[in-house]
């Protein structure tokens, strides 16, 4: 394996700066899977023996993010608030799936699904901007639609909507 494969799969990762799935770069790279996986591997030992505050995530599904070092965040977080971990309460996290299945998806609609109100819970997610409204329904009234962004993507450490887990494997359990 040359150093050059390495080097851009480290940019490469870099520059995404959000999860790359391996598929994509072995198209951008022209790497066979297991000349990626050696060369993660590779790019993971040097960063934690140096030291770095930059870590490689990996996901069961081969998706990697370089990112910073889960210690780092605390003393950074006064500077980088974006960059802060978030909480999702089970009722957010609830009321997300329900607009990342069905999107896009109005506030009623949602509501009769869980059977509560989340006028409040929306407001949360438009704030964090997970959530963004869409448009307008063409129905009476012209609810608002809602659908995920890109930062839902990344905070679930997805590539797209279809990396979701199907809906099907939620109903056996």
């Amino acid at each position: 394996m040359s150093s050059d494969l390495i080097k851009n799969i480290e940019a490469l990762l870099f520059l995404e700066n959000r999860p790359v799935n391996e598929a994509y770069l072995a198209k951008l790279t022209g790497a066979k899977k297991e000349e990626l996986a050696d060369a993660i591997r590779k790019i993971k030992q040097r960063l934690a023996e140096t030291g770095s505050a930059m870590v490689i995530e990996s996901n069961k599904n081969g998706d990697h993010h370089l990112t910073v070092s889960a210690e780092l965040y605390d003393s950074l977080s006064g500077y980088y608030k974006s960059q802060k971990k978030m909480r999702l309460s089970t009722q957010t996290l609830e009321t997300l799936a329900i607009i990342a299945y069905r999107q896009p998806i109005t506030k009623v609609e949602i509501e009769r699904i869980r059977g509560v109100q989340v006028g409040h819970i929306l407001k949360s997610l438009l704030e964090q901007e997970i959530i963004r409204m869409s448009g307008r329904k063409d129905a009476p009234g012209k609810p608002i639609l809602y659908r995920t962004t890109d930062k839902f993507l990344t905070f679930f450490g997805l590539l797209s909507l279809k990396d979701l887990p199907p809906i099907t494997e939620f109903e056996r359990q």
